[in-house]
């Protein structure tokens, strides 16, 4: 499920002068050959050990920045030369999130899930800092279908400073697949073997002021032919400001089925 990340335009205010509004910063996955992989163990010991499960992005929007992302542990890396140094280090892997409310799934609230992991990619949070999502993932299966929906918690990261919980329990994504045919005459009807309705939950974060956000969300649902459902193509913001967070009401026509 891939998620926009957004690209912030410029505002110009006065033709003299130009503000930058501060940009997402996207990740581009590198490929780790046994060059880099030697150079990681020397550098992080400590996650080397037994077989890593760690990936190397770098900062499309910069020419020598990289993280790190090992399991719940983020490393935020400088390239120097043919290596690398740690600038900073930020660890997950203690976090539980207190309560975690779901729209797709059976159950409204449930138990914190297995499923945890960081998403690559930082939003601005004030003009100097970023926040990254860590992300609960929860899936549900049904008889020819299924789904996954996310949920994130954003932590504003700090140079040599744990990181901070600004915003939880905000809806990130889903993605959800459901059986259309069920009849001889319903699989005529689909035509192609388009058997299924999906559905889609994309999120849009838009940078408005330090510890403010506007979460734009995009619900889409691509019926079958043989489907007995109402197609949707729709939007709703939400404003999400640090001490004053809004409830994020997700429609229930979104979810409903």
């Amino acid at each position: 499920m891939k998620i926009k990340i957004p690209l912030i335009s410029l505002i110009l205010c006065l033709p003299s002068l130009v503000w930058a509004v501060p940009q997402a910063l996207t990740f581009k996955k590198q490929e780790m050959t046994t060059h880099k992989r030697t150079v990681l163990c020397n550098l992080i010991p400590e996650e080397c050990r037994d077989k890593p499960t760690w990936t190397l992005y770098k900062v499309t929007e910069t020419s020598n920045q990289y993280y790190l992302i090992s399991n719940l542990k983020l490393y935020q890396l400088e390239q120097y030369k043919q290596s690398y140094k740690v600038l900073n280090q930020w660890d997950f892997s203690s976090y539980t999130p207190k309560k975690v409310s779901t729209n797709w799934t059976v159950d409204e609230e449930v138990n914190p899930p297995d499923k945890k992991f960081i998403y690559p990619a930082l939003f601005p949070i004030t003009e100097k800092t970023y926040a990254i999502a860590m992300i609960q993932r929860f899936y549900e299966t049904y008889s020819g279908g299924g789904m996954h929906e996310e949920v994130a918690d954003f932590f504003e990261l700090i140079p040599q400073q744990k990181p901070k919980l600004i915003f939880q329990n905000i809806p990130f994504s889903v993605y959800r697949m459901i059986r259309a045919c069920f009849s001889e005459e319903d699989y005529k009807k689909s035509g192609e073997g388009r058997c299924h309705d999906e559905e889609n939950l994309v999120l849009n974060i838009r940078y408005l002021k330090p510890y403010t956000w506007q979460m734009q969300y995009h619900y889409t649902s691509v019926l079958s032919p043989a489907s007995d459902q109402k197609a949707v193509n729709s939007r709703k913001n939400f404003i999400l400001e640090k001490g004053k967070q809004e409830t994020i009401q997700i429609p229930k026509s979104w979810h409903a089925y």
